[in-house]
């Protein structure tokens, strides 16, 4: 016959036992969810504001952000080719605007009498006579095609920066096969007729 202390320390030991297998249960449990839920977390989240922050920055940083290294090319070719033109027309507007000086007149000095002509040498190598007329078109021409390039950087500077934004949000927007048709009875009543008209709701669901 069993006594009561050998009973007490049988029911300890089964309820030890239980409780440890609880334990390692339960530990496995968690230890399979979180790595469930590691595996969910996406490893690079794109945010369309810090995509459009980095773009306002420095072009092409935006698009880099967004993982579109195909871009970087067209936006560095874009800027580095608005640049040289930019460049391009502002060393031929420094050095006209130089011979225009010459022969233009100077109310600051006006013991100054300009020629009535320069010579002025082309890219070509030729030298011509300008006038201060002649000189001046060509200044204003330069001088002109500089600004607008510089707008045209501005322009694509712009267009780098809504182009992130909205690369950014479409890589966000979810467009999962998940889509759900619900189909919902309506009756409405209509004062015209004094009679009750039935008819079918046809709802969309885009997860």
């Amino acid at each position: 016959m069993i006594s009561r202390s050998s009973f007490f320390f049988l029911f300890l030991f089964l309820s030890q036992s239980l409780l440890s297998k609880d334990i390692t249960i339960d530990t496995l449990q968690k230890s399979k969810m979180d790595t469930i839920s590691l595996s969910k977390i996406p490893k690079h989240k794109i945010i369309p504001r810090v995509a459009t922050i980095r773009s306002l920055i420095l072009p092409g940083l935006g698009q880099a952000y967004n993982r579109q290294y195909w871009k970087l090319p067209l936006v560095a070719g874009a800027f580095i080719t608005l640049g040289l033109i930019a460049k391009y027309n502002n060393d031929r507007y420094q050095k006209y605007k130089d011979y225009y000086w010459i022969v233009s007149p100077h109310p600051e000095d006006t013991s100054y009498s300009p020629p009535s002509t320069v010579s002025v040498t082309y890219e070509d190598g030729v030298a011509r006579d300008l006038d201060a007329n002649q000189l001046k078109r060509i200044v204003d021409g330069f001088h002109r095609n500089r600004d607008y390039t510089y707008i045209g950087m501005f322009v694509a500077w712009a267009f780098n920066v809504v182009d992130a934004n909205v690369s950014a949000h479409l890589r966000t927007f979810d467009i999962s096969d998940d889509i759900s048709l619900k189909l919902k009875p309506k009756f409405d009543f209509n004062p015209y007729q004094n009679n009750l008209m039935a008819g079918i709701n046809l709802t969309f669901q885009l997860k």
